[in-house]
């Protein structure tokens, strides 16, 4: 057999899968449209307090991460955050954005600002849900 399975893969190598699946894939679709975007919350000094990533791709943004230390909760600042990066991603021609969260993270605050939960996965980790929302920009 001139074929084997193993069990590594370096990081280039891991690149080069991926980017043989985008090349396959790309015949079937639209441009991807792809960008990563970031906002950043900063103190008076300029530090990073907290923030928001996301990325663009064909029409949807997909939201990473969003996180705010305690003390800066409750504050406006979350809101404001979600809302410059649909900003972006609009301005980028997303019409959708998507996201991920946990019932112990942020769901309801997604859910006031008009996302949806499409579907769920239970157990993920055991005893956790992980909720999949959308929103319509």
């Amino acid at each position: 057999m001139d074929h084997q399975i193993t069990d590594e893969m370096t990081s280039d190598e891991a690149s080069y899968v991926r980017r043989k699946l985008v090349e396959f894939a790309d015949q079937f679709t639209p441009p991807r449209n792809q960008r990563m975007l970031s906002v950043a919350l900063r103190d008076k000094n300029g530090n990073v307090m907290g923030g928001i990533t996301a990325n663009t791709i064909w029409d949807w943004l997909q939201i990473g991460v969003l996180w705010l230390p305690d003390e800066l909760r409750g504050q406006g600042f979350g809101h404001q955050l979600l809302e410059r990066i649909e900003t972006i991603g609009r301005d980028k021609g997303c019409k959708h954005a998507m996201l991920n969260t946990f019932e112990f993270e942020a769901r309801e605050f997604y859910e006031s600002h008009g996302y949806e939960v499409e579907s769920q996965t239970n157990d993920f980790p055991e005893g956790h849900t992980q909720y999949h929302l959308r929103k319509e920009l």
